[in-house]
């Protein structure tokens, strides 16, 4: 796609591989992920886990594969990076 066409532009920040247990509260938070209620509060590990086997199954989970994390952030139309 032309980029005068699209509406939005990425940065890509930073590429790096981890075991996908090795996800902090902090990224599955930044994923979108629900939160579920432990002892020690809501978390979003929870959540990311839970919703992570309800789509590949338990069984994925419990492999902890190696994955893909790709950071970035939105640039503005002019060029320059957003806050």
């Amino acid at each position: 796609m032309p980029r005068w066409a699209s509406r939005i532009l990425l940065e890509i920040t930073d590429v790096r591989v981890e075991r996908l247990n090795s996800i902090s509260e902090e990224d599955a938070k930044a994923e979108g992920a629900p939160t579920e209620c432990c002892v020690i509060g809501d978390k979003h590990f929870l959540g990311f886990r839970s919703l992570w086997k309800d789509i590949y199954g338990d069984d994925s989970w419990q492999a902890n594969p190696w994955i893909w994390v790709i950071e970035f952030k939105r640039i503005e139309g002019d060029g320059h990076a957003t806050d």
